[in-house]
């Protein structure tokens, strides 16, 4: 089973119809990788003009990608002052794990209800390879699309907006501790109870297992935050 390396997740309904709409979002796809994965780091200013000729994209679709990015909590902008990539802070996390432990185990728990046979059993095998899986940059990322195939299984594109707005907030927070304070042995990512619980179509269980999930994660980040601060 191959473990895709992208990291961040698009939103369901990101479409165009027209051209600058389809350069505006290949510039925000381009711009939520980067952040995401901090090559830009938290607070580096970001140039609109210099954005242009380092994504090959013109002005005005940057300025409504950063916007965009803005209302996603992922770029602050100042009048005046200018546009920063956002800060990363344990006010931040501990923020983004009250939503997630809410909306994550109901998207589980619809998914149990919802999903179909085929996505069920891709499911099973992905969880199965993933937990093999040693490299950490490739963990992160099978983590990920288990999320993301979670989120489609529960048939809900509201719910599914808002789990990938908070969902890429928590990666990028992942990817700050991982260059901060890298694990010295990488942990199993181990899925398999989960996806048996949405295979089964237990929702119960499925909601549990995914509460479980965002609270021990999400803890960790909070302990790895302080070490790096410390």
């Amino acid at each position: 089973m191959n473990i895709a390396t992208g990291p961040a997740m698009l939103p369901a309904n990101d479409r165009a119809d027209t051209l600058e709409g389809r350069f505006s979002d290949k510039a925000y796809s381009m711009l939520l990788d980067r952040l995401v994965r901090l090559h830009y780091q938290p607070l580096q200013p970001l140039n609109e003009r210099e954005l242009t000729i380092e994504l090959k994209i013109g002005l005005a679709p940057i300025r409504e990608a950063l916007r965009r990015l803005q209302g996603e909590h992922l770029v602050v902008i100042y009048p005046r002052r200018g546009i920063f990539a956002a800060e990363i802070g344990l006010r931040d996390q501990q923020s983004i794990k009250e939503i997630r432990l809410e909306i994550e185990s109901l998207a589980a728990s619809l998914a149990a209800l919802r999903a179909t046979p085929q996505e069920r059993q891709a499911l099973a095998e992905f969880t199965e390879a993933l937990c093999g899986e040693s490299d950490i940059s490739r963990q992160i990322a099978g983590d990920a699309e288990v999320h993301r195939r979670i989120y489609k299984m529960a048939r809900n594109e509201y719910l599914e907006a808002m789990l990938t707005l908070n969902f890429n907030l928590a990666l990028r927070l992942w990817y700050f501790c991982n260059q901060s304070a890298p694990p010295s042995t990488p942990q199993p990512v181990d899925h398999r109870l989960l996806a048996q619980a949405i295979v089964s179509g237990d929702s119960e269980s499925a909601r549990t297992l995914m509460r479980d999930h965002v609270s021990r994660d999400s803890d960790r980040v909070r302990d790895l935050l302080f070490k790096s601060a410390g």
